[in-house]
């Protein structure tokens, strides 16, 4: 499923402010709040939007320690495992894969630059096996963003809630239960699923409106 251009309205004024809501970002965005609803909860149940979370500005705070860019060089074959091994460690904020021989780079922070050099000749980077290349100190962030996805081009993994097929359709079938809307790629998969899940929809509907009343 493509992103359309109103999809991409929406990311930007998130991107703007992630804390608006989405009444607040349909009226800057002369859209109706059930069709941002709608294309909010399509894109987060894609996995598009996996969540907020505030952006740190270190350089408006003394002592806040350092960031960094390590590069390494980890087997092909193992370049996933050892990745996602990587993104575990708590001095690890991101982890990007490269067509360079250093084919991993790490974003680290830590509290000092005798801490860096501990984490690149450490032993918990001899465990996997990895060739560090270098490392260099981020010293002002002028610019971190990411970028927006294009629309039309984009393609979004939005699967079936039932049968786990991939959906193509800009306009799936779906459903809402309590807080929760469930997607499916054709009319059959969604009353089988009504149908499979009847109790548990109407309980959980039934512990909404009871909490609204």
């Amino acid at each position: 499923m493509k992103l359309d251009p109103l999809d991409l309205i929406i990311l930007k004024e998130l991107t703007v402010d992630g804390r608006a809501s989405l009444r607040e970002i349909a009226r800057r965005a002369s859209l109706s709040t059930p069709t941002v609803s709608a294309r909010f909860e399509r894109m987060k149940h894609a996995g598009l939007i996996q969540k907020f979370i505030p952006v740190l500005d270190l350089d408006a705070s003394e002592n806040s320690g350092i960031i960094a860019l390590v590069s390494v060089r980890a087997p092909t074959s193992k370049i996933d495992l050892i990745a996602k091994a990587l993104s575990q460690m708590p001095e690890v904020h991101g982890v990007f894969m490269t067509a360079s021989p250093n084919n991993l780079i790490l974003k680290v922070s830590l509290p000092n630059t005798q801490s860096l050099q501990n984490f690149v000749m450490g032993s918990e980077l001899r465990k996997l096996k990895v060739e560090v290349g270098d490392s260099q100190i981020i010293t002002k962030t002028v610019k971190d963003e990411h970028p927006l996805p294009l629309a039309g081009q984009f393609q979004m993994r939005l699967k079936c809630d039932l049968c786990k097929g991939e959906i193509s359709s800009s306009k799936p079938y779906s459903i809402k239960v309590a807080s929760t809307r469930y997607y499916f790629c054709c009319k059959t998969c969604k009353s089988t699923y009504l149908d499979k899940h009847a109790l548990r929809i109407r309980a959980l509907n039934k512990q909404v409106r009871s909490v609204e009343a």
